[in-house]
């Protein structure tokens, strides 16, 4: 009897050994791949999980910034990447849910799998120093004097920044030019110049508590801590179509990966999520810790896919 659980035992190790190639899930650094540039909001919710991360699963995670092609670039970077767990796509819900249904993209959404959803973005509508507008209601009273010469600027031609732009246009009655970069940070001269008028970034906060730019409305049911002046949407009456709760950061692996690797990736992200200093960490860059688990999150991304995809068709945006 002793000998027969012995060699159960064994089988056991070995099956496990086997399931995570033939030892321990990781045994070597882990690639998480941001498709955007340094220093965006994308980037600083990476840095924040990685390196809690990196010590919990005993190997580091190399956070490597990849932009180009509104983020297509390191998507496609991942989901052509080996499906074992050691490279893995930081990505927002524009990569999975937005542009794909816009426009012809060179990856499949289909080949990258949920791991874990990690924040939810603040939004905080903020307006250049140039103009002197110092609310919202000046500024659109200066946008509606004069049509489509005002700016706002994006991430990248179908980035939720991008959407947020086209519904909040619309909803406030006023016409603005797009201005898509290839990384919200290559806007920030341009905001601070007056070349541009509007952004939406969560990386901006920083730059309104600094008094460099003017935030004018947070959107969301209450006012923010970090800015306690600044209103809501809705006491500003602007109606946003509620899609800014579907805006998100979450972790994505190459489709195939081994289901245990996911749950070690998703459980140990939940442990992360509750943590005080990584919530405080997040708001400090307007941003909700929010975890989903991977069953949760890819039911949350298929929703969202649907839901984007009619909202482009009814607001009649297509991106070119």
């Amino acid at each position: 009897m002793k000998r027969r659980m012995v060699l159960g035992a064994s089988a056991l190790a070995f099956a496990s050994r086997a399931a995570f190639g033939q030892s321990p899930y990781p045994n070597k650094p882990i690639r998480l791949i941001v498709p955007y540039g340094p220093g965006g909001s994308a980037d600083q919710v990476a840095r924040i999980y990685a390196e809690k991360l990196s010590g919990v699963l005993g190997q580091q995670i190399i956070v490597e910034d990849k932009p180009g092609a509104s983020g297509g670039v390191g998507a496609q970077m991942v989901a052509t990447s080996p499906p074992d767990g050691y490279t893995l796509l930081l990505s927002p819900t524009a990569i999975m849910a937005i542009t794909p249904a816009a426009r012809k993209v060179p990856y499949n959404p289909g080949d990258l799998v949920a791991v874990a959803r990690l924040s939810t973005p603040i939004l905080v509508i903020t307006i250049t120093n140039a103009l002197g507008a110092k609310s919202w209601t000046e500024f659109v009273a200066l946008a509606k004097a004069n049509p489509g010469k005002y700016w706002y600027g994006s991430s990248g031609l179908g980035t939720i920044t991008h959407l947020t732009g086209e519904v909040l246009t619309r909803a406030a009655g006023i016409k603005m030019q797009h201005s898509p970069y290839k990384t919200i940070v290559d806007a920030t001269g341009d905001v601070f110049d007056g070349r541009i008028q509007m952004v939406f970034d969560p990386s901006f906060v920083t730059y309104a508590k600094a008094g460099k730019v003017h935030a004018v409305v947070v959107d969301g049911s209450a006012r923010l801590a970090d800015l306690p002046d600044v209103p809501t949407s809705a006491e500003v009456g602007l109606d946003l179509k509620g899609f800014r709760a579907r805006s998100w950061f979450g972790l994505f692996a190459p489709k195939g990966t081994p289901p245990e690797i996911i749950r070690r990736l998703s459980d140990e992200t939940a442990k992360i999520a509750a943590l005080p200093d990584i919530k405080e960490k997040l708001l400090l860059v307007a941003q909700n810790a929010h975890y989903q688990s991977d069953a949760e999150f890819a039911h949350q991304v298929a929703d969202d896919q649907a839901y984007f995809a009619a909202l482009l068709k009814e607001l009649d945006i297509k991106l070119e």
